[in-house]
């Protein structure tokens, strides 16, 4: 019976392998993208009563995809308190032609919350307008900050604020500031250095990881604690979200430290990853990695010829520093090194070597879990030469949580060594940190 389901699982497994392998469900109809959001985050997007919805779904896109980018649970955790105040969250869009306008503002009243977002035509092509991606983080960190602030206690917080600023008053700036505050704009109220910290530490985790060379500072602490803040407000924050672990330099713990030494050793591990240990590995990092891997492995290789990869096409696309729209041109990945190491596209090349698809690019900073994990080293791994056919079909007390057609890879991954869970559960929809990764990642590198 065993041989015969292990046949069973090959079979689907050897299906799934080169194509689309990580499904996450279709993408929205644009028309429906507006009454989505609406639902699934308590908001009501308003749009000028003149213009074609579908002129804003560029916008509503990036809307989505920022909210997603916060905790999960906490934008609908703060509509539904409005909601239950008789309080309207509103998200209003409009056009610009102006760069500068792309920085949106938000206003509150008695009875609404107001954020508007400015868009910008960019392309040349599509009646389709963009909006700003950080200035719409931006609004969203002040839309978070003046929650916390309107309707919480934070009074030790902030005693907390103005003890780590050792002299270093709000509504100034002067020599050494910096040493306390993220930036000249964050000095000027606890409000604003609260939206600010929110900010950065969700767009930007690696500059404020690396603040003087990786070494805690102030503004660590001050998000250490801020953090703190948010587990005991929000109920979908715990211990286990890990919030803005990655903005803080981290160690590896003692079971990853020699690995982790021999993969850097080795150029497993580029220097961009320095402090990133316990905090949960985004898609894209994870990709990258193991695209490194694989081109250190198989250097003598051509990989563009060996995975069949192909090019850009050419774009419109818009220059932020001199506010023009151009249309760029394609890019062939004929220097794997070059690619890596200077874009933030190793989910394009990943997705046409058929490990990944559209949903996986579009999601690019969602966590990886660890069945996520095990399709992608099995789908490699196959691609590489791994022998695929002998593996255990093993009975994990979790293994009914997966689907039919994602067990295989649970069981060759296992197999093979490369995961195993704790022995009884294979904690298939648990996250996985950076040193849990960079483990596995060396695991494959060896095995292949």
């Amino acid at each position: 019976m065993v041989k015969i389901m292990r046949i069973i699982c090959l079979i689907i497994c050897m299906t799934m392998i080169g194509t689309q392998v990580f499904a996450f469900g279709d993408a929205s109809d644009n028309l429906d993208i507006k009454s989505d959001i609406e639902k699934r985050y308590g908001i009501n997007i308003i749009i000028p009563g003149d213009v074609d919805l579908g002129e804003f779904n560029d916008g509503m896109s990036t809307l989505e995809k920022c909210i997603r980018r916060f905790p999960s649970g906490i934008i609908k955790e703060i509509t539904d308190f409005y909601l239950q105040k008789g309080i309207v969250v509103n998200v209003i869009f409009d056009k610009t032609e102006i760069i500068r306008d792309l920085f949106s503002q938000d206003r509150e009243d008695e009875n609404s919350v107001n954020i508007y977002i400015k868009t910008l035509e960019t392309s040349l092509y599509s009646e389709s307008y963009h909006a700003s991606e950080q200035a719409v983080m931006h609004e969203l960190s002040h839309f978070i900050s003046n929650y916390i602030i309107e309707n919480h206690d934070l009074t030790e917080l902030k005693k907390d604020f103005d003890r780590l600023n050792k002299g270093y008053e709000y509504g100034s700036w002067g020599e050494n500031y910096g040493e306390a505050f993220i930036n000249k704009h964050a000095a000027t109220s606890f409000r604003e250095e609260t939206a600010d910290l929110i900010w950065y530490a969700e767009v930007n985790p690696s500059f404020v990881r690396s603040i003087n060379n990786g070494n805690n500072t102030i503004i660590h602490e001050k998000i250490k604690l801020l953090a703190k803040e948010f587990d005991l407000i929000f109920d979908s924050i715990t211990d286990k979200t890990k919030l803005w672990l990655d903005a803080i330099p981290q160690t590896p713990q003692a079971w990853a430290k020699g690995i982790i030494g021999e993969m850097k050793a080795n150029l497993l591990i580029p220097d961009e990853y320095d402090g990133l240990y316990e905090a949960y590995i985004e898609r894209e990092d994870f990709y990258k990695l193991m695209l490194n891997m694989i081109g250190i492995k198989a250097r003598e290789k051509n990989l563009d010829a060996y995975f069949d990869l192909g090019t850009y096409e050419e774009h419109v696309a818009l220059d932020p520093l001199k506010g023009e729209v151009y249309v760029s041109d394609g890019m062939t990945y004929t220097n794997y090194y070059n690619y890596l190491t200077k874009s933030t596209d190793a989910l394009y090349q990943a997705m046409q070597m058929g490990i990944i698809n559209t949903d996986s690019v579009n999601e690019s900073q969602a966590y990886m879990t660890r069945v996520e994990i095990a399709k992608a080293l099995v789908s490699i791994g196959n691609e590489l030469g791994m022998d695929i056919s002998d593996y255990e079909v093993l009975a994990y007390n979790d293994i009914d949580k997966v689907a039919d057609s994602d067990k295989p890879y649970i069981y060759i991954a296992a197999s093979k060594g490369l995961l195993r869970g704790d022995g009884l559960n294979f904690k298939p929809y648990d996250y996985c940190t950076y040193q849990e990764a960079y483990v596995i990642l060396n695991r494959l590198y060896k095995s292949l």
